[in-house]
């Protein structure tokens, strides 16, 4: 009879020790689809946050950012790119983004080619208000 007890304290401990350890399993909600290696066109997600959420031209480099309208509804608004050279609009993939799950400030565009990489960064207007843009980092 003790071999018994000791068996389903053993049995019981383990389930324990692996219900409590699931607990702490940060699952992540972001799912993606699997796109064609010729994909012209890519959405990213920062898994920090839905603000985040870019649609990346990969032939050209331009970037738009996901954001709400004054209607209520969803869009695509162009983000500027300093220092971004013309398009050679030929459907060959030269660019990628890389977000970073640590800090927003590690989000980068990069000319695959090249390797001439952009900083996402906050910037301002002539009358004030804050926009994201792209600035390429010191070369």
């Amino acid at each position: 009879m003790k071999k018994t007890a000791k068996i389903i304290l053993v049995c019981i401990t383990t389930l324990t020790i692996q219900t409590a350890y699931a607990q702490d399993y940060k699952n992540s909600n972001n799912s993606t689809s699997t796109i064609n290696t010729n994909a012209r066109y890519e959405i990213v997600q920062s898994s920090l946050a839905a603000k985040w959420t870019f649609r990346i031209d990969r032939v050209c480099g331009n970037v738009s950012q996901l954001v709400s309208t004054q209607r209520d509804t969803t869009t695509w608004e162009p983000m500027i790119i300093y220092n971004m050279a013309k398009c050679n609009n030929d459907g060959k993939i030269r660019y990628q983004l890389f977000t970073s799950g640590l800090a927003a400030r590690h989000t980068f565009l990069m000319n695959t080619e090249s390797g001439k990489t952009w900083l996402l960064s906050v910037y301002n207007d002539k009358d004030g208000n804050e926009f994201n843009g792209w600035g390429s980092f010191d070369e």
